[in-house]
Order: structure tokens, then sequence, then C-alpha cells
């Protein structure tokens, strides 16, 4: 299940000035254009890219106003492996990506838990082929190309374990693509250890949940900040709902997200609608930071 918005949080230092890097959290977005970005486009925004789970970067609405400017780089993934998804991902490689701007080093992510069968569900075989096919010689046309994101159990380490194999070496990712659903802060560092040691790669945490907010959050972002292979993580943050839970369709962030974004955009706190009403802010002592990606949909 897609979240209405997650956040996507950097562990390396910065190098580079604002949005010239992937320092810093970034934005997953499956709304396209159901709720404006505006209060996450400030020029103080700590925001460095964002995502979509497909090909196509957001695109403003002809003549629109500030709040759905997307001033920050697009990172597109290959969500799946057959010819449905394919075929998208090559008519939007082809248009340049409608002409986004994506990041310096031009990231790619690749299949969506590929293991799982009501996900992406591909077979090694199948990824294998597409992957050589499909994501592997845009690494030799200067993209920087993210694995198959596997589930966080068994079945996903066996599923990698297979893909490699049946790659015969034509597979060669950048980084690792990681989710992690579990209770218990030691074993998500477990998990993360395993895969660097056994693939020697970076690692991105694109998804990851807990509902042990109080112990797992802050064990395991104390462990992504101090590891200095995990180049990326994902963190969901109740940012954009007011205190009954109701999504504020206007884009105007409550405040635990204007704090974590950095500021609150092109869209104030409390501004008052155009149709009447006024978007609801959450008290802060109401809200947490929350790392599951199916929390904010039901």
């Amino acid at each position: 299940m897609l979240p209405l918005i997650a956040l996507l949080i950097l562990a390396l230092p910065p190098t580079q000035g604002l949005n010239d890097n992937l320092t810093g959290p970034g934005l997953a977005w499956p709304n396209q254009l159901w709720v404006p970005t505006g209060g996450f486009t400030a020029p103080g925004t700590t925001l460095s890219s964002y995502y979509t789970w497909g090909p196509d970067p957001i695109i403003p609405p002809a003549n629109s106003s500030g709040i759905w400017d997307i001033p920050f780089p697009f990172i597109p993934m290959l969500w799946g492996c057959t010819q449905s998804y394919i075929e998208p991902f090559q008519r939007a490689l082809w248009s340049n990506f409608s002409n986004a701007t994506l990041t310096p080093r031009r990231e790619i992510l690749g299949f969506n838990e590929p293991d799982h069968p009501q996900q992406a569900a591909c077979t090694p075989q199948e990824a294998a082929r597409v992957w050589r096919e499909v994501l592997e010689p845009l690494r030799y046309q200067g993209y920087r190309v993210g694995s198959p994101a596997v589930t966080s159990g068994e079945a996903g380490r066996k599923w990698m374990r297979d893909w490699y194999e049946a790659c015969m070496g034509g597979c060669k990712p950048d980084f690792l693509a990681l989710h992690w659903y579990d209770l218990v802060p030691q074993n998500f560092i477990e998990h993360i250890q395993y895969y660097h040691n056994t693939y020697n790669l970076p690692i991105w945490v694109t998804e990851y949940a807990s509902q042990n907010f109080s112990v797992f959050n802050p064990s395991t972002g104390q462990y992504d900040n101090q590891a200095t292979y995990v180049e990326q993580g994902v963190n969901e943050l109740d940012c954009l709902f007011d205190p009954s839970g109701k999504p504020n369709r206007t884009g105007a962030l409550n405040e635990l997200g204007v704090q974590y974004a950095g500021s609150n955009g092109s869209v104030s706190v409390g501004q008052q609608l155009s149709s009447g009403g006024r978007r609801r802010i959450a008290d802060w002592s109401r809200f947490r930071w929350i790392d599951s990606l199916g929390s904010l949909l039901s």
C-alpha cells in the first residue's frame, strides 16, 4: 500500500550546496496532483529530491501558482518487470523523464518488492533479464541504478541471492535498495549489516516501519547516521494530517511537517482556503515521527 506522503532521510554529510546532492530529507510522493507540494518548496527547505514510485515526475498544472512548484530533483523508478511497466519507463526515459531535473548522480530505483506476490512479483530470472536489457545499459549512460528492493524477510534474501545467480555477472547495481518492517531495532541493524557484508554496496533503506516508535526510531536513526555505508533511508511523517487524522489536500503542513521540511513553503500554516474553511494544523504534541509506509492510508 502506498502512503499519502513519505520523507526520505539521507545519512551522508553534505559536500555541496542545497539540492546539489542527496544530503538531507527527500520526498516520496505517490500523490501526483492530488495534493500540492507547496508546503515543501520554500527556499529554506531541507528537501533534496523526490520520487513517485514510477518513471514520471510531478508536472505542475499549466499557469499554476507556486504551491505546485517542484524545485528539487526527481528520482525515477522502474517499478515492475512486465511490459506494462517497462514501456512507460522507456517512454519516460526517451523523453528525458519529461525534462525533469534529476539528481546530480542521476539515480534510478529498481523493482519494488519483486519477491512479493502483491507487489512487482518478478521471478529472479525475469528480473535478471529485464535488468540486463533495460537497467544495466543505463549505468553506461551515466545513471546510477539501485538494486531491486526486496522485502525484509528470508524470502527477500533468497530472492536477492537467486537474482544475482540468474544475472550471471550481468547485473551490477550501484547501491542496494532495502525495505524493512519489524518491531526490533537490533533486527533492523543486523538486516542492514547482512546486506552490506554480503554485497559490499552502499545502502538505501527506501521503506521501513515499526509500531514501536519510541524505541525503534531513535535506535535505527542513530545507526543510520553512524553507518557510513547507509546512504539513504526512508522516514514517513504525519506532516499533512490534522488531529482527527484527515489529510490536508491543500498542501499545508502541520507544525511537525514544518519542523521536518525546514519551512512551510508557499502555503502558510493555518492559511484560509479560497472555499472557506481553514487548514487545520496539528498540535506538536499530537504527532510523532512515523516510519510506516502503510500508516497514512486505510
